[in-house]
């Protein structure tokens, strides 16, 4: 084989150390997810705060309300064959392709806030083992291009409960930044065991071992069964999380979904009980059937 060839458009050269590689894989990744930015906001310590699909969809839930109540503006979408195969039919029957979307929020100084804020959200997670690190590392750099040293990535704990109030949960890839929490007084759990799966463990993983992509990032998970939808789990997270950014939200529409959820979830856990109860008198009575003793005349 003579070198230099061309392999659907990368130049390969015969590069005998770890260079190369790092090239090739960072040419694979920039093909595989696309990043349209639609405007470069001019921004002051910003805090980036990723809320995509995951367990209850606690993550999205939370962030989809921060960028309701925040009026936030959209500046860049990502786009991937990662992503499902598909597009969403909106109003009318027009269709859009699946996406993720970056929003800014410009510190209120009269309110007393300190960052600008990126917010995170999106259709879907990328489908793949892979494809999580890819999308993962693609969100790291649109953070590191717009001076971002702190993430927040928000999901579920998956308990298979019902929590009356759900704790909330955390990790992170910088001990300072735990003990910096410890000492604010926030209700956060930190332990170890287990594992967060996703673009919310990715982030905190990746931030860590990537020397020029390294940011500090903690996850914040609130308990929830995990069969459900659980915008109150979603509360929980949020009520931590405004305090820890010093930002007012209101929480009127997020209390509304969460009680209605909350209904829903009761009826449900309801009606598996019963029908767990139907099957277990059928059972005792086969059983009873079986051992009652019968004569033929």
């Amino acid at each position: 084989m003579n070198f230099p060839f061309n392999y659907n458009g990368i130049e390969i050269i015969p590069i005998k150390d770890i260079d190369f590689y790092i090239y090739l894989s960072n040419k694979l990744i920039m093909d595989a997810v696309i990043i349209n930015m639609l405007k470069k906001p001019e921004l002051k310590n910003p805090v980036m705060v990723c809320g995509l699909p995951g367990i209850g969809l606690v993550g999205k839930i939370a962030v989809d309300h921060l960028v309701d109540q925040l009026k936030t503006e959209k500046f860049a979408e990502l786009y991937s064959p990662f992503l499902p195969p598909q597009v969403i039919i909106e109003g009318e029957g027009v269709v859009r392709m699946v996406k993720n979307e970056f929003h800014y929020h410009k510190a209120n100084s009269d309110k007393g806030e300190k960052h600008d804020l990126i917010l995170l959200v999106g259709d879907f997670q990328g489908i793949t083992p892979d494809s999580q690190y890819h999308i993962s590392h693609k969100i790291l750099e649109v953070a590191n291009e717009l001076g971002v040293r702190r993430i927040f990535t928000l999901g579920g704990l998956g308990t298979g409960d019902l929590a009356k109030t759900p704790r909330v949960y955390g990790a992170s890839n910088n001990i300072g930044l735990i003990r910096e929490l410890k000492d604010g007084g926030y209700d956060i759990k930190f332990r170890g065991g287990g594992g967060i799966f996703g673009a919310s463990g990715l982030l905190l993983g990746i931030g860590e071992i990537h020397g020029e992509l390294a940011i500090d990032a903690v996850c914040l998970m609130g308990e929830t069964h995990g069969q459900f939808v659980d915008p109150k789990s979603s509360k929980s997270v949020l009520n931590i999380l405004t305090r820890i950014l010093g930002i007012e939200v209101d929480m009127k529409e997020l209390t509304k979904k969460a009680k209605e959820s909350e209904k829903e979830m009761r009826d449900i856990k309801k009606m598996i009980s019963m029908e767990k109860q139907a099957i277990e008198e059928a059972e005792r009575g086969r059983e009873l059937s079986e051992n009652t003793a019968s004569y033929i005349r």
